[in-house]
């Protein structure tokens, strides 16, 4: 094909494009596109050269700019080799079977940037939440202690806390690992007792106001920084277990309290708790040097402190019920010779114990010590027990005990092992 056909055939299409060809012109054209593979690819050559036009912006000039850019694009297609049309057939094979993945590989690109980034922001989620497990774990002990020095002298106190510990471990919630990865674990390894005291801190953390809040995560991020931490950090989990026990009025009395006065008040209230717990663990050492005590020292000195006019055998169970509930302890003589005595015969446990309670709990701690299954065990017994309190002795707390309520009174008059009395 010449220079003067090609320019005649482009001029055809070309009008064939614009639509100027006549009906009969056109169909003529479209037969001969049919046979002839070179003139169709003519014709898409010049009308992709059409799409790029269209692309151009409108300005004030278009027509006059499309007419002589067409004219340009024209006359450049005529002079195209026969080689370089058939290159630019082959070459746009590739590129339609290169499309697919190119676009898979961009729509695998976002879903991993997606999935980057979702996993970032769970995992920052995560970290913030395990962060917080300590001052969740051990918030209420972290509230009764107040500060981080009455910690750290308490977390000193080994035996107490020894006994409080095999006592306790149930509900005790250990302390939460340095590592992320390990604190995951940690919490997959907690009983449910654990796990309800943990939904139990974070509730109460959450309705801290934003003060008490800050104090508290300074004293347990001074906390985690000290080399012992995780022992501090058991013993403020044991204070809150200590204190739930007792009730509220506790932690109200210590909320007038000077930080010394408050130390000494919760060692006192940890050492109650542990005695009350030994009680049920006495080793035989221990138990043999309490018998041996008694029977030589301790019930002869309980004789002149109830009755110092008439002096008679008693049992020391009796002889201590009258003590406690007449409220005469002070009437014993020369107490700390005795406990002295005692003490030196016991274990180095059981001697801090005793020896970390005021007077009046010594002997509340002995008589648990002493009688530990003093119980009564039918309500038949317990209402033979009460008819007989007719006399000035026991009076008082029969008054006392008909003014609660009368399914309470069992639980008033014999307390489960280690509890307070009415």
């Amino acid at each position: 094909m010449n220079l003067p056909d090609m320019e005649s055939i482009d001029e055809q299409l070309t009008a064939y494009l614009d639509g100027e060809l006549s009906p009969a012109e056109a169909s003529s054209l479209e037969r001969s596109l049919v046979d002839d593979e070179k003139l169709r690819l003519r014709l898409a050559a010049l009308r992709q050269a059409y799409d790029l036009l269209d692309e151009i912006p409108e300005t004030p000039h278009n027509q006059r700019f499309t007419k002589s850019t067409l004219e340009l694009v024209i006359k450049d297609l005529s002079t195209t080799t026969k080689f370089a049309t058939n290159e630019a057939v082959v070459n746009t094979k590739p590129t339609d079977w290169w499309v697919w993945p190119r676009v898979a590989v961009l729509i695998a690109t976002f879903v991993i940037l997606g999935v980057a980034v979702a996993v970032a922001i769970n995992f920052e989620k995560t970290r913030r939440e395990l962060r917080d497990l300590g001052l969740i774990a051990g918030i209420r002990g972290l509230e009764d202690i107040n500060e981080l020095k009455n910690a750290v002298k308490l977390s000193k106190e080994t035996e107490i806390f020894a006994v409080l510990r095999d006592n306790l471990s149930e509900k005790l919630i250990p302390p939460p690992p340095d590592s992320t990865w390990q604190r995951k674990t940690w919490v997959q390894g907690l009983t449910p007792n654990q796990i309800s005291r943990l939904d139990s801190g974070r509730e109460r953390l959450s309705k801290l106001d934003r003060e008490s809040r800050t104090r508290l995560t300074a004293i347990e991020s001074q906390i985690e920084a000290l080399p012992d931490h995780k022992q501090i950090q058991e013993t403020v989990h044991l204070v809150g277990l200590v204190l739930d026990s007792l009730g509220s009025a506790k932690r109200l009395d210590m909320e007038v309290m000077k930080s010394e006065q408050r130390y000494e008040f919760l060692k006192e209230l940890l050492c109650m708790k542990a005695a009350e717990y030994y009680a049920a663990r006495i080793p035989p050492e221990d138990a043999a040097a309490l018998e041996q005590w008694d029977l030589a020292t301790f019930n002869p000195a309980l004789i002149l402190a109830v009755l110092p006019d008439r002096p008679m055998a008693m049992d020391t169970r009796s002889l201590l019920g009258q003590l406690l509930f007449r409220k005469r302890i002070d009437h014993l003589e020369d107490q700390d010779s005795l406990i002295a005595e005692l003490t030196s015969k016991l274990s180095p446990t059981a001697k801090k114990l005793i020896e970390g309670v005021n007077k009046a709990e010594q002997i509340k701690v002995l008589n648990i010590w002493l009688f530990p299954n003093s119980t009564v065990s039918s309500t038949e017994t317990l209402i033979d027990y009460y008819d007989k309190m007719d006399n000035d002795i026991w009076r008082d707390l029969r008054d006392r005990i008909d003014l609660v309520d009368p399914q309470d009174v069992r639980r008033r008059l014999f307390p489960p092992r280690g509890s307070r009395r009415l």
